[in-house]
């Protein structure tokens, strides 16, 4: 499957997959908003929480199918080393962010304690951001 949506969108199986997992993700979400929104209404009713009505059971099974197949995408995304992949480009990125930013304070050609607060600077806002 992820071949032939990778060929129709012009990209990598390895991007389809990750879409494919991200879709998932965001259904199973979805369906848990409306379980969510017909509960509240159950109990605001004066239903009994631990008790969903009728109308919810076909919703909680779309729910359980849902995060199954998100599982499964998502296994066969790791399977395809989509993963490691992944890895892989976020390093790469991580250092071409350091080597840019040590070609910068380069040509700033600062002391060596400017030098390290910039780096612990940039250190700390990189460890904000996540």
């Amino acid at each position: 499957m992820a071949h032939e949506l990778a060929t129709e969108q012009n990209i990598t199986p390895h991007e389809a997959l990750l879409g494919l997992v991200r879709t998932a993700s965001s259904r199973a979400a979805w369906t848990d908003t409306v379980i969510i929104n017909a509960m509240r209404e159950h109990i605001e009713a004066g239903g009994d929480p631990l008790k969903p009505p009728d109308s919810i059971q076909p919703w909680l099974r779309q729910s359980r199918e849902e995060r199954k197949l998100a599982a499964l995408t998502a296994k066969q995304a790791v399977d395809a080393g989509v993963m490691a992949a992944l890895e892989r480009r976020l390093d790469l990125e991580g250092d071409l962010v350091a080597s840019a930013l040590s070609a910068a304070l380069d040509v700033l050609d600062l002391p060596h304690e400017q030098r390290v607060a910039a780096l612990e600077a940039a250190q700390g806002r990189l460890l904000e951001a996540g």
